[in-house]
């Protein structure tokens, strides 16, 4: 048997109440056994004092009568004798005239004498001096002709009562003992079956709540009552019915997570009190949201104005028509469209509000670009057009007559009109990329020999004293389209030459990094402003008219090699700073060996 008996369990407590009673019980049923017994045998003790004492008080009577001391005397040792005591005898004074066994030499007075001279008996036990142990004293009237006379006072030892009294109260403990260490074992395994299985169902039911849903309880104490059975059996029912419920609110909880975080729309909601109640992942990110922000005020993140304006009023006329808004990010170059609507429950009372973010970034781009695209093309259109007119008109007219300068009227016609079939040419070509009509052939090109060929092309387009270098690995070679990766170069190299000095330099480099060939295009020219670096890729881009004097550029070059190298599984670099010149390169995935 082990004892379990943390403070304040109720086991500990079913088991302290036992003992407690147990002890109760036992004390008054012992005191009263003790003075049942006590009172019994004093009683027996006075009566039998009773039944030795009348057989001779007669005779005592008619001897304290005649004034015969000797014979008084006689009597009194034969009422001693009988009773294994004293005798004594007393006048109406309450004083001592004889006594047996001894004689008292001084003059005794007994008080309380006053009650056997009325005709009554008295006793009880005493401790005086003139007795070495406790004594059962009973007085009795001594009468003579109807009147009392004298008083017998008889003086027995109870030593013996005391001594079985005694031995009656160490049976009285052993037994109480022995009855402590019983209902001790019974009361123990009668707490268990009641403290045991209320223990674990407070497990259980501090389990089920920490999460462990579906727990059940275990009764093994036999003779567990009907009342706990009951008890247990509907913790269990509720368990199992609160492990399903919770089952499916988490799978709808769930379904509901992964559609939101799915979505690439950003949705916020908000309760009717304004407090943020969702955000799911596509909001968080538009908004950069750290930390979970639901349970906040709707003013309290870094939201625009515009949307906290349009969520308080939501909150505020509880009846709110739907309603649109488009915001952009600068700093992201993002646009949205934001669809905001009130949420009411199925009894029609207020709920909140939610807002629903659709990126409408690429369909805004793509707007703009389309009237960029035609608002460029014009322009570039114009300007080469407008110098075939204008000479063809002063061809016509007669205007000039020698034939050396109506040559060079003519050799700008050609330029210009070179210059409308390059721009269309370039035009139709990113129009093929986006109408993804491309086929690429591709072949493994040897580096080398693809920047060697370079040259002859550097040495037509050159500006006087501007040099080429080649630096590359050896052996290094790409699989790709041939005619596209050389219209990247000569895109690159004619950039280089345009927006270098006269006496510039040129490197073209080629480099294995990790599994991708690198190749770069370096001037030290005139540089590119941070700023503008990050659209440089963008069709019909130019940084600064200015930078080129004399030189028309369509802006469509590096549009056009940035859409070559991705659709090679690569990517476009530029590395520039104004006045230090810039470094274009791209890379493009090893060709398999």
């Amino acid at each position: 048997m082990k004892f379990n008996l943390e403070n304040n369990t109720f086991f500990t407590k079913l088991i302290f109440r036992f003992l407690v009673i147990t002890m109760i019980v036992i004390l008054i049923f012992g005191f009263s056994v003790i003075t049942y017994f006590e009172t019994f045998f004093i009683e027996q003790k006075e009566s039998q004092i009773h039944k030795n004492s009348s057989a001779v008080i007669d005779y005592l009577a008619d001897s304290k009568a005649e004034g015969n001391k000797q014979e008084i005397v006689n009597w009194l040792s034969i009422i001693g004798e009988l009773n294994e005591g004293h005798a004594w005898l007393i006048n109406d004074q309450g004083i001592l005239e004889f006594s047996y066994p001894y004689s008292f030499d001084e003059e005794r007075t007994f008080s309380g004498y006053e009650t056997i001279f009325e005709g009554n008996t008295i006793s009880r036990e005493v401790n005086t001096d003139d007795f070495e142990l406790t004594m059962l004293f009973v007085g009795m009237p001594v009468e003579y002709q109807g009147e009392v006379i004298a008083g017998l006072l008889v003086f027995t030892p109870i030593e013996e009562i005391n001594s079985i009294i005694e031995h009656i109260i160490k049976i009285m403990l052993y037994i109480s003992l022995f009855a402590l260490i019983f209902i001790l074992f019974v009361s123990y395994y009668f707490s268990r079956s009641l403290a045991n299985p209320l223990h674990n169902m407070g497990l259980v039911a501090a389990r089920i709540s920490q999460g462990e849903y579906g727990k059940k309880v275990k009764i093994k104490e036999q003779g567990a009552s009907k009342e706990i059975k009951i008890l247990s059996e509907s913790i269990n029912l509720m368990s199992g019915k609160l492990q399903k419920t919770i089952k499916s609110l988490a799978e709808e909880k769930n379904k509901l997570k992964y559609v939101l975080s799915g979505m690439e729309e950003g949705i916020l909601a908000v309760n009717s009190s304004g407090e943020i109640i969702l955000a799911n992942q596509s909001a968080s990110k538009l908004f950069d949201f750290k930390d979970d922000i639901r349970g906040k005020k709707i003013g309290e993140p870094d939201l625009p104005s515009d949307i906290i304006n349009v969520f308080k009023e939501i909150t505020e006329k509880k009846d709110f028509d739907s309603q649109q808004l488009v915001i952009a990010r600068e700093e992201t170059n993002q646009y949205y469209l934001v669809h905001f609507t009130s949420i009411k429950l199925d009894d029609g009372s207020f709920w909140g509000g939610v807002a629903i973010f659709h990126d409408i970034s690429e369909r805004y781009r793509f707007e703009q670009l389309q009237r960029e695209f035609v608002a460029n093309v014009s322009h570039e259109l114009k300007s080469p057009l407008s110098s075939i007119k204008g000479s063809v008109e002063i061809l016509l007219d007669d205007i000039i007559d020698d034939p050396a300068e109506k040559k060079e009227y003519l050799k700008m016609i050609l330029k210009e009109s070179n210059s409308l079939s390059h721009l269309i040419d370039e035009t139709l070509t990113l129009a093929e990329f986006d109408a993804g009509g491309v086929e690429l052939n591709k072949e493994k090109i040897n580096i080398r020999n693809l920047f060697e060929n370079l040259q002859v092309f550097f040495k037509n387009i050159k500006k006087e004293k501007q040099s080429l270098d080649i630096e590359l690995d050896e052996d290094l070679s790409v699989y790709a389209n041939h005619e596209k990766i050389r219209q990247v170069l000569i895109n690159l190299l004619s950039n280089s030459v345009k927006y270098s000095a006269v006496d510039g330099n040129i490197i073209l480099r080629a480099e294995k990094i990790k599994e991708q060939i690198k190749i770069s295009a370096a001037d030290n020219g005139i540089g590119i402003p941070e700023s503008e670096q990050q659209n440089i890729w963008e069709r019909f881009y130019k940084v600064d008219k200015a930078r080129t004097p004399g030189e028309r550029s369509s802006g469509l070059g590096l549009a056009i090699v940035k859409q070559i190298v991705k659709e090679h599984q690569g990517q476009v670099f530029v590395e520039s700073s104004s006045g230090e010149g810039s470094i274009f390169s791209f890379t493009i995935p090893e060709p398999d060996h």
